[in-house]
């Protein structure tokens, strides 16, 4: 799994240079994201949750092929919990298949209660680690996609989970219109997780509405355990609101 890893950081980073020389040709970009408030933070993995209200702020930047993919997670409270600095390269675009590999550093920020000079405090402990991702999807047609997606990540520190993989197959049903204005979108998947030997089996589920040409939206999601050694919830949700924006601009 360390070769996999090495294998992918270094195929961006190749892809990076080689598409830095081609882009700066190309003027055009994009700028787009999100922003989530939510009753429960769900990770990127959705076995694992915040357990409270969160703020999550998601972004895209780059060219056709190259973009840097930050995702920053607060709690309301304002404390940090997870940063994740996704770079991402598209390796294939056609009408039918797409084929992106990415690679990250990302740091998760833990609560915990330490003793100082016989006083007992809480400290926010930054947890990192390595992970590189392979997301092919398949176009079924303009509003139904298939994706396999297999992500690796190594843990830094020698007291945190070294290994995980997470192997899902997701699909995604979008822009179903429910009337003239309002659009709904499904987006459900089974996985598997394993974890420093231990594994398990969930499946998840998440949809949104939205309103045309709205830039907010509802969106809901539902992860439920199927059979696990991981400890983790049997099942979690979260409802949250997104505002949603995209814009393209040209270099001069």
């Amino acid at each position: 799994m360390k070769r996999i890893l090495i294998f992918v950081v270094l195929m961006a980073a190749v892809q990076f240079v080689g598409a830095q020389d081609n882009e700066n040709k190309s003027s055009d970009k994009h700028f787009s994201g999100s922003v989530w408030a939510t009753n429960n933070g769900i990770s990127l993995i959705p076995t694992f949750n915040l357990g409270k209200p969160a703020f999550m702020f998601n972004f895209s930047i780059g060219g056709e092929k190259l973009s840097f993919d930050p995702q920053l997670r607060f709690s309301m409270e304002g404390k940090p919990w997870s940063f994740i600095f996704w770079w991402r390269y598209q390796l294939v675009n056609s009408e039918k298949f797409r084929l992106k590999i990415g690679a990250h550093p990302a740091f998760s920020f833990k609560e915990i209660d330490v003793v100082k000079d016989g006083a007992e405090m809480e400290i926010i402990r930054v947890r990192r680690y390595l992970a590189g991702e392979l997301s092919p999807t398949f176009n079924l047609s303009e509003k139904v996609t298939v994706a396999p997606y297999y992500l690796y990540a190594h843990g830094v520190e020698d007291d945190i989970t070294q290994h995980t993989q997470y192997i899902a197959l997701q699909s995604s049903i979008s822009n179903l219109q429910l009337s003239e204005n309002l659009r709904f979108s499904l987006t459900p998947q089974v996985y598997y997780l394993r974890m420093d030997g231990l594994d398990g089996f969930y499946v998840a589920s998440s949809f949104s509405l939205s309103l045309k040409n709205f830039p907010v939206s509802a969106s809901f999601m539902m992860n439920q355990k199927i059979d696990s050694e991981i400890a983790s919830d049997d099942f979690t949700w979260s409802a949250s609101l997104v505002y949603s924006f995209s814009n393209k601009y040209r270099k001069r």
